[in-house]
């Protein structure tokens, strides 16, 4: 059977299933039954992903499989919330901005509240990016994106500068 055939008998996409089968996810909790009935397995050969040869299955082995499927359900229950958490924050943050943009006009957002959140998003993403370094995770990209939002202020602030220098826009005589 292929992931495809796989994929389309448990109405998933063939890339989860690809995943499942390089142990990057796990199936969703309640696909687990349908797995193993497609798969011709056990809830709990699925669930220990090995073959149990036995004919009767302990009741150590059941509670420990049983255990685990909790643990995946509670794993799974909290990246719902976190995912439903960040589209929430997403939304939250674009309603904050279309407020400001609304209140103060583009070109007041664009040269007052704008290179101010670059600097509080470039002083985040430095804080966030320490502790990344300090769990040993990646954060080279995190540094970049921080520099890169220090960047903006600093050139609005150098155009601004400019257009004094060379007596551009509304200068006093």
């Amino acid at each position: 059977m292929t992931q495809m055939d796989l994929a389309r008998k448990l109405q998933v996409t063939d890339k989860a299933v690809s995943k499942w089968e390089r142990g990057l996810g796990f199936p969703d909790i309640n696909t687990i039954e349908p797995l193993a009935d497609a798969l011709g397995l056990s809830v709990l050969e699925v669930m220990r992903s090995e073959r149990i040869v036995e004919a009767e299955i302990s009741p150590d082995t059941a509670a420990v499989a049983l255990t685990d499927t909790f643990e995946l359900v509670k794993l799974q229950r909290k990246a719902e919330r976190r995912s439903i958490l960040k589209i929430a924050g997403c939304i939250a943050a674009a309603l904050f901005l279309i407020f400001l943009i609304d209140g103060m006009g583009w070109m007041g957002f664009a040269f007052a509240y704008f290179p101010v959140i670059c600097l509080i998003a470039s002083v985040a993403l430095v804080i966030y990016g320490i502790w990344r370094k300090k769990n040993k995770l990646p954060c080279l990209q995190t540094f970049i994106l921080a520099g890169a939002l220090i960047l903006i202020p600093i050139c609005i602030v150098v155009l601004f500068f400019l257009a004094g220098v060379l007596g551009l826009g509304p200068v006093p005589n």
